[in-house]
């Protein structure tokens, strides 16, 4: 017997009260900053997917509540190193003085 989309989404608050439970965390509206808003929205449109702020945080609830062995792992992901080019640096310092993207 196929589960309704109702008890589908009580099942869903569910697990999602036991991982805060063990994290010792309470659900809260998560704020973010515009310009992770921002990318997240335009992960939804490239990819069709609106859902992204919640797959985020249940991401990041479920790596909190995971040993600390399986979330070390993305602790010491590499992360890029960012080089600010001369044509970088002379669009940016344009742009702080004008507030006009070229």
């Amino acid at each position: 017997m196929a589960k309704s989309n109702a008890e589908i989404q009580k099942d869903k608050r569910a697990k999602e009260k036991a991982l805060l439970d063990r994290i010792g965390a309470e659900k809260r509206t998560l704020i973010v900053s515009k310009a992770l808003a921002d990318a997240l929205q335009v992960l939804g449109e490239r990819h069709g997917f609106e859902e992204w702020q919640e797959t985020v945080s249940t991401f990041l609830i479920n790596l909190a509540a995971a040993p600390a062995k399986e979330s070390a792992r993305f602790a010491t992901m590499s992360r890029p190193e960012i080089v600010v080019t001369k044509k970088w640096s002379r669009q940016l310092e344009e742009f702080a003085k004008t507030g006009i993207e070229i």
